[in-house]
C-alpha cells in the first residue's frame, strides 16, 4: 500500500497537535500548501487573518468565478490537499497571516510564500517552489550561474517583514489556549515572550526549500535568533561564496534537508546540512514530487540515495565547471529556448524525451553557434539517457 501525505491527513487529521505534535511530515504538508493559489484572498499584510477553513470557503467561492483555463491551472495536487486540511481538526484552525505572489518576468523572478500561525502560536513561513513547468525552473537554473537570485533576496525581506507580526491575544486568551502549554505558568510566560519574539519555523519544497535556507541565513540577527527549525524538501544548495559564509555556518545546526531516493535538484550545488533520504513510489526525476513520498505511521519511510542520481548530478556539475559564467548564462537561455521549440514544457516531458525529439533538436541546433550547439547536444544526450532509465525502472 502506498501511503502519501494525502493518506497522512486522512489518518492523522483528527488528532490535535497536543495529542500528536507536528513533525517532518507536517512540514512537507505546509510546504505543499504553499503552492495553492490564494490570489485576491489573502494579502501580504496582517489585516485579514483567517483560519484555513475560512480561507478555503472563500477560495471555493472565488474559483466559481474563474474561467475554465484559469481554474484548470489551479487544480493541482495542492488544491486537493488544501481541501483535506480545511476539513481536518488538526489543521482547520491554523490561521493564514500573510500571502505573497510576486512574478517579474524582466527580473526572471518567481517568488511566493504564505505565513501560518499554528495554534501553539508558532509562526510557519512556507516558501513556494516552482511547479512542474520548465518555465518555472528558469530562475532555478540561474542559481547555477549566480550567487544570489532575485527570489532569494525577496525571501529574506519577506521573513523580516513577517517577524514584525504581533498578536492581539489577551492574557485570558493565552491562559485558555491548551496548545500553548499544559502548564498555566508556562502559558503566562509564553504569552509575554511571544508578544514580540514568536518562534519561527521555515519550510519549503524545491526552490522553496532553498529560499527557506537562504532567508534563515541572511535575515537580520534579531529575527535569526527566533528561528527554531528550517526544513528543506529536495531544494538545491548554494554556490561556494554562500557555503563559506559565517551566516550559513551558524544556521547549519537548525537546517535539515529531505531528498528522495532519486534526487537531482536536492543534491546539486553545495550542501552541508543534515539530510534524510525518503522512499518515493515514482521513478527517476519525477520523485521530486513530494506527493509521491512514502509515509509510515509516524514519519517518512527511509531509503538511500541512488547511485544513478549521484552520477547524473556529477555529470552536470563537471559539465558546468568547464564553462565561464557568461557561457553558463548563454547555455541556460539557449536550453530553455530549445525546450520551448521542442514542445517540452514539464518534467514529465523531460522524462519522455524520444528519438524524434533528438531529430527535431538537430534542426533547431543549427541556429546556434558551434560551442553552444555542442553544449546543448551534450545535455540533451544526458537527458535522453536519463529518460531511458526512467522508462526501464
Amino acid at each position: 500500500m502506498k501511503n502519501t501525505i494525502f493518506d497522512y491527513v486522512d489518518l492523522r487529521g483528527d488528532l490535535s497537535p497536543i495529542q500528536y505534535p507536528y513533525n517532518e511530515v507536517d512540514a512537507l504538508i505546509f510546504s505543499e500548501l504553499a503552492y495553492v493559489n490564494l490570489d485576491n484572498l489573502i494579502d501580504i499584510d496582517f489585516h485579514n487573518v483567517l483560519t484555513l477553513n475560512q480561507v478555503y470557503d472563500l477560495y471555493i467561492k472565488r474559483n466559481e468565478t474563474l474561467n475554465e483555463d484559469t481554474l484548470r491551472s489551479i487544480m493541482i495536487e495542492s488544491h486537493f490537499l488544501f481541501e483535506k486540511m480545511a476539513h481536518a481538526p488538526r489543521y482547520q484552525n491554523i490561521q493564514i497571516l500573510s500571502y505573497v505572489n510576486d512574478i517579474d518576468k524582466e527580473l526572471v523572478k518567481q517568488f511566493s510564500a504564505m505565513t501560518l500561525l499554528l495554534e501553539d502560536q508558532r509562526i510557519v513561513v512556507a516558501y513556494r517552489g516552482t511547479d512542474d513547468t520548465l518555465v518555472g525552473w528558469h530562475e532555478d537554473f540561474l542559481m547555477l550561474c549566480e550567487n544570489v537570485v532575485p527570489a532569494q533576496i525577496s525571501s529574506a525581506q519577506y521573513l523580516q517583514y513577517i517577524a514584525q507580526y504581533q498578536s492581539q491575544l489577551t492574557l485570558v486568551n493565552s491562559l485558555q489556549n491548551k496548545h500553548l502549554d499544559s502548564s498555566w505558568l508556562q502559558r503566562i510566560k509564553k504569552h509575554f515572550q511571544y508578544k514580540k519574539n514568536r518562534p519561527i519555523w521555515l519550510v519549503g519544497h524545491s526552490k522553496g526549500g532553498n529560499l527557506a535556507m537562504y532567508a534563515a541565513c541572511f535575515v537580520k540577527d534579531n529575527v535569526k535568533q527566533r528561528i527554531v527549525q528550517v526544513d528543506n524538501f529536495d531544494g538545491p544548495g548554494f554556490q561556494d561564496e554562500i557555503m563559506l559564509s559565517s551566516q550559513y555556518k551558524d544556521m547549519l545546526p537548525r537546517i535539515h534537508s529531505y531528498i528522495p531516493h532519486y534526487s537531482f535538484f536536492g543534491i546539486v550545488l553545495g550542501h552541508e546540512e543534515k539530510y534524510t533520504v525518503v522512499h518515493s513510489h515514482f521513478t527517476g526525476m519525477m520523485q521530486h514530487n513530494g506527493f509521491s513520498w512514502e509515509i509510515g505511521p509516524y514519519q517518512f519511510i527511509d531509503d538511500e540515495l541512488s547511485f544513478e542520481s549521484v552520477q547524473f548530478a556529477i555529470k552536470v556539475i563537471l559539465f558546468l565547471e568547464k564553462l565561464t559564467n557568461d557561457e553558463k548564462h548563454q547555455f541556460v537561455e539557449a536550453m530553455f529556448g530549445l525546450f520551448d521549440s521542442l514542445n517540452l514544457y514539464t518534467f514529465s516531458d523531460l522524462s519522455h524525451i524520444s528519438y524524434k525529439h533528438i531529430l527535431n533538436a538537430i534542426k533547431e541546433l543549427t541556429l546556434f553557434d558551434s560551442k553552444t550547439r555542442k553544449m546543448l547536444i551534450e545535455v540533451l544526450h544526458m537527458l535522453w539517457l536519463e529518460a531511458k532509465k526512467t522508462k526501464m525502472s
